[in-house]
């Protein structure tokens, strides 16, 4: 698996192998989100997410992990299905809303990087994973 930093490396050095992936079919199709934030192409996303390495991506604002993808598209709507009186799910200090899904469970980061001036954070993580919320804390130190 090429990693962010490997593809850095290839590319100060003159290489490429982003078409090499590009032509094998390895990029994953992650819609761009509607409301792309600056403050969302200078994050850090972790190289592995519960154990699913890095995967390219052709959109801004969008990363994904594994095979099938979990995926991460920051700078989305604001989720119809929060509301005041949401349960919301607190991960290393990071206020998730959990939504069920057919195939998975989708979260929204709704109090990033401020409850006042919230950038919303969707990752859709499918049922093969097991443990989504190990999924949430992988992303956590990219949030902080």
């Amino acid at each position: 698996m090429t990693s962010r930093r490997d593809l850095a490396l290839l590319a100060l050095a003159g290489l490429s192998a982003l078409p090499a992936l590009t032509a094998c079919g390895r990029d994953v199709a992650v819609p761009a989100p509607d409301s792309p934030s600056p403050i969302c192409l200078d994050l850090a996303l972790p190289d592995t997410v519960n154990g699913a390495g890095l995967r390219p991506t052709s959109e801004s604002g969008t990363a994904a992990w594994g095979e099938p993808p979990i995926t991460w598209r920051c700078g989305v709507p604001r989720p119809a299905q929060l509301a005041a009186d949401s349960a919301l799910l607190e991960v290393d200090g990071i206020s998730w809303l959990p939504v069920a899904a057919q195939g998975g469970d989708v979260f929204y980061a709704v109090d990033w990087p401020t409850a006042e001036q919230p950038v919303y954070i969707e990752v859709i993580v499918p049922d093969r994973y097991s443990a989504p919320a190990d999924v949430l804390l992988d992303l956590g130190p990219a949030l902080r």
